[in-house]
């Protein structure tokens, strides 16, 4: 059997040299569609990493100032709320508005340190104690001291106290 010679019919060596040559134009095409795409993929990341390293500077000029800030801040703070904590209640047996109204005049005692920045506060701390636990506090015709167990120093004052009655 033989193979006929394709390459003699002027058809098929038109249909031949179309393909190949469409294939050639169909690469360059793709090649051409396919550079156009990297370059601007390649265009975008670079614009991206710059803009990237720009962000970064930023963050790290706007971290510099808030630390600053805060630094600033904390040495500025001020105190917005007292609050008092009998931490005894449970062993002295006392009625809750014995305690309250000596926790109450425990507050009022230290009203004037609202407003206050809390560095000039610490450095008086032991003022404070002294302050606190000098006074007796009357209730109902009873008599009692106070000790302070523990003060907490923020925008908010903490004071644990015991009570201690006199007799």
């Amino acid at each position: 059997m033989r193979i006929p010679p394709y390459f003699n019919r002027k058809g098929y060596q038109r249909f031949f040299s179309g393909m190949m040559l469409g294939f050639i134009i169909g690469w360059l095409f793709f090649l051409m569609q396919y550079g156009m795409t990297v370059e601007h993929y390649v265009s975008t990341i670079k614009e991206q990493s710059h803009h990237i390293a720009d962000l970064k500077e930023q963050i790290a000029q706007w971290k510099s100032t808030y630390e600053k800030s805060n630094e600033d801040n904390e040495k500025m703070l001020r105190v917005q709320k007292i609050k008092v904590f009998v931490t005894n209640n449970q062993t002295l047996k006392l009625s809750q508005l014995t305690i309250y109204e000596i926790s109450e005049s425990v507050q009022d005692q230290l009203e004037n340190l609202l407003g206050e920045d809390i560095e000039s506060i610490y450095k008086t701390r032991m003022l404070l104690y002294k302050a606190i636990e000098n006074k007796n506090y009357e209730v109902d015709g009873e008599k009692y001291k106070v000790v302070v167990d523990q003060l907490f120093l923020y925008t908010t004052v903490e004071v644990h106290v015991k009570i201690i009655p006199e007799g």
